[in-house]
């Protein structure tokens, strides 16, 4: 096979793609093989009961439909298309390339191919029901081999591709769409995206006699007992100056206490408490916000176990595991996981004796002074909460931008009389 110039790619909604999951019975009456239908029919019946050059055109019309259902058909079976992301890992709204590549067995070429399915909308408008965009390739040559490179922005957590792709076309006519399965070489993650959040202080632990800290338990106060890396957030009177200065990088001391490196968040993902579908939706915020605060609490060494309606993962402090909670997050209540059910109550939350803070929504019915609170309305944004006397730690309202109000929440501490000091 020859390897001819690269084919031009372009972004069209295909002829009718998409039109038939919101739409009526007259709907299909008006595309254009029902309208052929008709007209073929009205031949026959005027060729029947008015003159006999009403079969000619019907033959014709007839013609016409058989060449346009029986084209594309027979033009795809000669296609092979595979599809491969360039890279395993992306974020939320970070351009990732996908490469496609299209062999063509037959001698003649093929015309009006596309590629569609398994990748989110890019707008609202088209979340609600309009046609979705698709990937469009003009030409590929007789016994030819292409590839082509494109980029992608995924609006939305999850495993791309979503389901599975479809290499379609509808040429000449628009009449038909034949579609046959792309193979897919190769799985995307795309992580929820995160903001910055400041270093929290350490919450400090239950001690069993005040002025006794213990020399198997670790802290901030009492006496020093040993050296360890820098923690984001350690004061500088903290500082080991002479080791800093050996290893070439910041060394603080380890001081006896009673201070607690576990964290529990608690991320309510129940469908009865958000609102909302897209990248907008309440669920989707709440999955970021919690993994900002995950990954904000790893970088500060503490360990992390993270509890939802639909499963718990556990991040140790020890080890690089930000990645691998962050996997598990892209994927937590989608079809690639257990899926929640949609009816029935929400899981009640579980605590724990360290660190607590809680995901949620205005809709639960558990809010407390840990919890940090989207208020949404009835169509999943976030809306005004008229009520100023909420128990919560946050209230994350429609009134600035989301991330810049949890992170002057996280400044100003959870409960700072529960933190050592």
């Amino acid at each position: 096979m020859t390897q001819p110039r690269m084919p031009r790619l372009i972004r069209l909604p295909f002829p009718g793609g998409g039109a038939e999951k919101n739409s009526s019975w007259w709907v299909y009456l008006l595309q254009p093989i029902s309208v052929l239908v008709l007209a073929g029919l009205t031949a026959l019946l005027g060729g029947l009961f008015v003159a006999p050059q009403g079969y000619i055109i019907c033959a014709a019309i007839s013609t016409v439909i058989a060449i346009g259902c029986a084209w594309p058909w027979i033009g795809l079976r000669g296609l092979d298309c595979q599809l491969r992301f360039i890279g395993t890992r992306t974020e939320e709204g970070k351009p990732v390339e996908i490469e496609i590549s299209i062999t063509n067995r037959w001698p003649f070429p093929a015309w009006g191919l596309a590629i569609e399915g398994g990748f989110h909308l890019l707008s609202e408008e088209q979340h609600s029901g309009s046609e979705s965009p698709v990937i469009a390739v003009s030409r590929i040559d007789g016994w030819s081999r292409t590839k082509h490179r494109w980029q992608f922005v995924p609006e939305v957590r999850g495993e791309y591709p979503l389901a599975n792709p479809r290499l379609i076309t509808g040429f000449p006519f628009g009449l038909w769409k034949a579609e046959k399965p792309v193979k897919v070489l190769s799985r995307m993650i795309v992580w929820p995206r995160r903001f910055r959040l400041p270093p929290l202080l350490l919450p400090g632990g239950t001690q069993s006699c005040a002025g006794q800290p213990s020399e198997g338990t670790t802290g901030r106060f009492g006496q020093r007992t040993a050296v360890r890396e820098y923690r984001p957030g350690d004061s500088m009177r903290q500082i080991h100056w002479a080791k800093t200065a050996f290893y070439d990088k910041l060394v603080s001391w380890e001081r006896e206490g009673y201070a607690n490196t576990e964290a529990l968040v608690s991320l309510d993902t129940h469908p009865s408490l958000h609102r909302g579908t897209g990248p907008n939706s309440s669920i989707e915020w709440a999955v970021r916000i919690a993994a900002s605060i995950c990954e904000t609490l790893l970088k500060q060494q503490i360990s992390v176990n993270v509890v939802s309606d639909a499963g718990s993962y556990r991040a140790k402090m020890h080890g690089n595991q930000t990645i691998a909670m962050l996997d598990w997050l892209a994927t937590l209540g989608t079809d690639k996981t257990h899926e929640v059910a949609k009816t029935g109550k929400a899981k009640a939350r579980s605590r724990s004796a360290g660190l607590n803070i809680h995901v949620t929504t205005i809709h639960s019915s558990g809010i407390s002074t840990d919890s940090v609170v989207l208020v949404t309305g009835p169509d999943g944004k976030a809306t005004r909460y008229e009520n100023s006397n909420t128990r919560s730690w946050m209230t994350i309202a429609a009134e600035g931008n989301i991330e810049s109000q949890v992170r002057a929440g996280w400044q100003r501490g959870l409960g700072r009389s529960r933190h050592a000091v």
